[in-house]
Protein backbone atom coordinates (compact mmCIF):
# COMPACT_ATOMS: atom_id res chain seq x y z
CA UNK A 1 0.00 0.00 0.00
CA UNK A 2 1.75 3.14 -0.98
CA UNK A 3 -0.07 6.73 -0.01
CA UNK A 4 -0.65 8.93 -3.09
CA UNK A 5 -2.58 11.28 -1.70
CA UNK A 6 -4.68 12.12 1.39
CA UNK A 7 -7.09 9.96 0.32
CA UNK A 8 -5.65 8.02 -2.73
CA UNK A 9 -3.45 5.14 -2.47
CA UNK A 10 -2.12 2.39 -4.48
CA UNK A 11 -2.38 -1.08 -3.86
CA UNK A 12 0.93 -2.41 -4.52
CA UNK A 13 0.10 -5.93 -4.53
CA UNK A 14 -1.49 -5.26 -8.64
CA UNK A 15 2.21 -5.31 -9.40
CA UNK A 16 2.41 -4.47 -13.07
CA UNK A 17 -1.47 -3.29 -12.89
CA UNK A 18 -2.40 -0.64 -10.66
CA UNK A 19 -5.07 -0.94 -8.38
CA UNK A 20 -6.61 1.77 -6.57
CA UNK A 21 -8.10 2.91 -3.42
CA UNK A 22 -10.08 6.24 -2.38
CA UNK A 23 -10.14 6.35 1.50
CA UNK A 24 -12.66 8.83 3.01
CA UNK A 25 -12.64 8.46 6.70
CA UNK A 26 -13.33 4.26 6.53
CA UNK A 27 -15.00 4.58 4.13
CA UNK A 28 -13.24 2.93 0.76
CA UNK A 29 -13.34 2.96 -3.47
CA UNK A 30 -11.72 0.23 -4.99
CA UNK A 31 -10.44 0.96 -8.69
CA UNK A 32 -9.67 -2.08 -10.07
CA UNK A 33 -9.16 -5.54 -9.12
CA UNK A 34 -5.98 -6.65 -11.00
CA UNK A 35 -5.41 -10.34 -12.46
CA UNK A 36 -6.77 -13.44 -10.87
CA UNK A 37 -5.88 -14.66 -6.75
CA UNK A 38 -5.24 -10.79 -5.74
CA UNK A 39 -8.78 -11.03 -3.81
CA UNK A 40 -6.70 -11.23 -0.13
CA UNK A 41 -3.88 -8.99 -1.14
CA UNK A 42 -6.23 -6.07 -1.73
CA UNK A 43 -8.15 -6.39 1.59
CA UNK A 44 -4.79 -7.40 3.69
CA UNK A 45 -3.20 -3.77 2.28
CA UNK A 46 -6.86 -2.35 3.78
CA UNK A 47 -6.37 -3.46 6.56
CA UNK A 48 -2.79 -1.86 6.96
CA UNK A 49 -5.49 1.27 7.24
CA UNK A 50 -7.70 -0.13 9.06
CA UNK A 51 -10.72 -0.30 6.41
CA UNK A 52 -12.18 -3.19 6.97
CA UNK A 53 -14.70 -5.63 3.93
CA UNK A 54 -17.81 -3.70 5.90
CA UNK A 55 -15.78 -0.24 4.94
CA UNK A 56 -15.65 -0.80 1.12
CA UNK A 57 -18.44 1.58 -0.38
CA UNK A 58 -17.92 0.80 -4.14
CA UNK A 59 -15.47 -1.51 -6.47
CA UNK A 60 -15.15 -0.02 -9.78
CA UNK A 61 -14.01 -1.49 -12.88
CA UNK A 62 -12.19 0.68 -15.54
CA UNK A 63 -12.61 -1.95 -17.96
CA UNK A 64 -13.68 -5.55 -18.58
CA UNK A 65 -10.01 -7.33 -19.52
CA UNK A 66 -8.88 -9.85 -17.25
CA UNK A 67 -5.84 -8.07 -15.84
CA UNK A 68 -7.88 -5.15 -14.34
CA UNK A 69 -11.32 -7.62 -13.61
CA UNK A 70 -9.42 -10.84 -12.64
CA UNK A 71 -10.29 -10.62 -9.11
CA UNK A 72 -13.45 -9.25 -8.91
CA UNK A 73 -15.58 -12.26 -8.09
CA UNK A 74 -13.34 -13.66 -5.11
CA UNK A 75 -13.33 -9.60 -4.02
CA UNK A 76 -17.39 -9.38 -4.28
CA UNK A 77 -17.45 -12.39 -2.15
CA UNK A 78 -16.01 -11.18 0.54
CA UNK A 79 -17.32 -7.81 0.87
CA UNK A 80 -20.86 -5.66 0.90
CA UNK A 81 -20.16 -3.47 -1.78
CA UNK A 82 -21.18 -3.35 -5.37
CA UNK A 83 -19.50 -3.69 -9.22
CA UNK A 84 -19.94 -0.50 -11.17
CA UNK A 85 -18.85 -1.08 -14.87
CA UNK A 86 -19.84 0.55 -17.94
CA UNK A 87 -22.55 -0.60 -19.75
CA UNK A 88 -20.29 -1.06 -22.55
CA UNK A 89 -18.17 -3.72 -21.05
CA UNK A 90 -21.21 -5.56 -18.91
CA UNK A 91 -21.41 -8.52 -21.01
CA UNK A 92 -17.69 -8.98 -21.25
CA UNK A 93 -17.50 -8.72 -18.15
CA UNK A 94 -20.01 -11.07 -16.84
CA UNK A 95 -18.95 -13.55 -19.38
CA UNK A 96 -22.40 -13.00 -21.17
CA UNK A 97 -20.24 -11.67 -24.31
CA UNK A 98 -17.52 -12.94 -26.08
CA UNK A 99 -13.77 -11.07 -26.61
CA UNK A 100 -13.68 -9.39 -29.59
CA UNK A 101 -11.66 -12.04 -31.61
CA UNK A 102 -7.81 -11.19 -31.51
CA UNK A 103 -6.10 -9.32 -34.38
CA UNK A 104 -2.33 -9.53 -33.61
CA UNK A 105 -0.04 -12.65 -31.77
CA UNK A 106 -0.18 -10.29 -28.22
CA UNK A 107 -3.62 -10.59 -28.12
CA UNK A 108 -3.96 -14.47 -28.78
CA UNK A 109 -1.71 -14.81 -26.34
CA UNK A 110 -3.88 -13.11 -23.82
CA UNK A 111 -6.44 -15.00 -24.74
CA UNK A 112 -4.96 -18.17 -23.63
CA UNK A 113 -3.10 -16.76 -20.66
CA UNK A 114 -6.56 -15.75 -19.07
CA UNK A 115 -8.23 -19.01 -20.08
CA UNK A 116 -5.29 -21.37 -19.36
CA UNK A 117 -3.01 -19.44 -16.63
CA UNK A 118 -4.91 -17.27 -14.87
CA UNK A 119 -8.60 -18.95 -15.35
CA UNK A 120 -10.48 -16.02 -15.18
CA UNK A 121 -14.00 -16.48 -13.19
CA UNK A 122 -16.48 -13.75 -14.77
CA UNK A 123 -18.74 -11.89 -11.43
CA UNK A 124 -22.22 -13.49 -10.87
CA UNK A 125 -23.64 -9.69 -11.36
CA UNK A 126 -22.41 -5.84 -11.63
CA UNK A 127 -23.94 -2.13 -12.10
CA UNK A 128 -23.71 -1.20 -15.47
CA UNK A 129 -23.21 3.22 -15.24
CA UNK A 130 -22.77 5.24 -18.04
CA UNK A 131 -21.47 8.99 -18.38
CA UNK A 132 -21.91 11.04 -15.23
CA UNK A 133 -22.39 8.18 -12.67
CA UNK A 134 -21.94 10.03 -9.29
CA UNK A 135 -20.48 7.08 -6.85
CA UNK A 136 -22.87 6.96 -3.48
CA UNK A 137 -21.45 8.50 -0.67
CA UNK A 138 -18.63 9.74 -2.91
CA UNK A 139 -20.05 12.57 -4.19
CA UNK A 140 -16.90 13.57 -5.81
CA UNK A 141 -16.32 10.92 -7.98
CA UNK A 142 -17.97 10.98 -11.15
CA UNK A 143 -17.68 8.40 -14.10
CA UNK A 144 -16.98 9.22 -17.36
CA UNK A 145 -17.17 6.91 -20.34
CA UNK A 146 -13.54 6.90 -22.41
CA UNK A 147 -14.36 4.13 -25.28
CA UNK A 148 -11.32 3.29 -27.33
CA UNK A 149 -9.43 0.74 -25.33
CA UNK A 150 -12.69 -1.52 -25.03
CA UNK A 151 -16.26 0.15 -26.04
CA UNK A 152 -17.18 0.51 -21.80
CA UNK A 153 -14.07 2.01 -21.42
CA UNK A 154 -14.55 4.65 -18.07
CA UNK A 155 -12.04 7.23 -16.17
CA UNK A 156 -13.18 8.05 -12.48
CA UNK A 157 -12.72 12.25 -11.97
CA UNK A 158 -12.13 12.67 -8.47
CA UNK A 159 -12.78 15.94 -8.37
CA UNK A 160 -12.04 16.45 -4.26
CA UNK A 161 -8.28 15.52 -5.01
CA UNK A 162 -7.79 16.71 -8.72
CA UNK A 163 -7.29 13.32 -9.89
CA UNK A 164 -8.40 10.96 -12.88
CA UNK A 165 -8.36 7.11 -12.70
CA UNK A 166 -7.73 6.23 -16.43
CA UNK A 167 -7.68 2.53 -16.41
CA UNK A 168 -5.86 1.71 -20.22
CA UNK A 169 -7.19 4.99 -21.33
CA UNK A 170 -3.48 5.99 -21.18
CA UNK A 171 -0.44 4.64 -20.67
CA UNK A 172 3.03 6.08 -18.24
CA UNK A 173 5.18 3.08 -18.65
CA UNK A 174 8.24 4.12 -17.98
CA UNK A 175 7.56 7.56 -17.01
CA UNK A 176 6.39 7.73 -20.54
CA UNK A 177 3.13 9.00 -21.15
CA UNK A 178 1.46 7.30 -24.19
CA UNK A 179 -2.00 6.31 -25.84
CA UNK A 180 -3.32 2.40 -25.18
CA UNK A 181 -1.26 -0.35 -26.84
CA UNK A 182 -2.95 -0.55 -30.33
CA UNK A 183 -2.44 -4.20 -29.53
CA UNK A 184 -5.11 -4.66 -27.42
CA UNK A 185 -7.39 -1.48 -28.34
CA UNK A 186 -10.08 -2.30 -30.39
CA UNK A 187 -10.69 1.00 -31.71
CA UNK A 188 -7.64 3.49 -32.15
CA UNK A 189 -9.02 6.16 -33.20
CA UNK A 190 -11.67 6.05 -30.89
CA UNK A 191 -9.07 5.72 -28.41
CA UNK A 192 -7.52 9.01 -29.55
CA UNK A 193 -10.99 11.25 -29.18
CA UNK A 194 -10.92 9.76 -25.64
CA UNK A 195 -7.91 10.93 -24.86
CA UNK A 196 -9.06 14.37 -26.69
CA UNK A 197 -11.72 14.57 -23.88
CA UNK A 198 -9.75 13.37 -21.40
CA UNK A 199 -7.58 16.28 -21.98
CA UNK A 200 -10.81 18.94 -20.90
CA UNK A 201 -10.92 17.40 -17.56
CA UNK A 202 -10.31 19.58 -14.65
CA UNK A 203 -7.12 16.84 -13.05
CA UNK A 204 -3.96 17.46 -11.96
CA UNK A 205 -2.85 14.25 -11.22
CA UNK A 206 -3.24 11.20 -13.03
CA UNK A 207 -3.85 7.50 -12.28
CA UNK A 208 -2.83 4.91 -15.12
CA UNK A 209 -3.28 1.48 -15.50
CA UNK A 210 0.09 0.66 -16.20
CA UNK A 211 2.49 2.82 -15.41
CA UNK A 212 3.65 5.50 -12.92
CA UNK A 213 1.58 8.06 -11.52
CA UNK A 214 1.88 11.68 -12.74
CA UNK A 215 1.52 13.60 -9.32
CA UNK A 216 0.73 17.21 -11.33
CA UNK A 217 1.12 18.89 -13.91
CA UNK A 218 -0.98 15.70 -15.48
CA UNK A 219 -3.72 17.45 -17.73
CA UNK A 220 -0.90 19.66 -19.29
CA UNK A 221 1.15 16.60 -20.29
CA UNK A 222 -1.99 15.11 -21.85
CA UNK A 223 -2.29 18.36 -24.07
CA UNK A 224 1.17 17.99 -24.68
CA UNK A 225 1.21 14.25 -26.12
CA UNK A 226 -2.16 15.38 -27.91
CA UNK A 227 -0.08 18.31 -29.49
CA UNK A 228 3.14 16.11 -30.64
CA UNK A 229 0.62 12.98 -31.90
CA UNK A 230 -0.46 16.39 -34.57
CA UNK A 231 2.68 17.16 -35.69
CA UNK A 232 3.73 13.88 -36.65
CA UNK A 233 3.76 14.07 -40.31
CA UNK A 234 1.02 11.59 -41.68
Amino acid sequence: MKKLKDTVYLLESGRFVNMYAIVHGKSAVIIDTGTPGKANNILDELSAIRVKPCDIEAVIITHAHPDHAGSSAALLARIYAKLHVHKGDLGVLLGKEPYPKPRYAFEKLSVFVTTHVWKYTPPAEALAVDEGFIVPKFPGLKIVHTPGHTPGSLSVLDTESGTLFCGDALNNRADKLTGPLKYFTGDMDQAWRSIEKISELPFNALCPGHGNWIPDGAQKKVKGLLNGRRQKPD
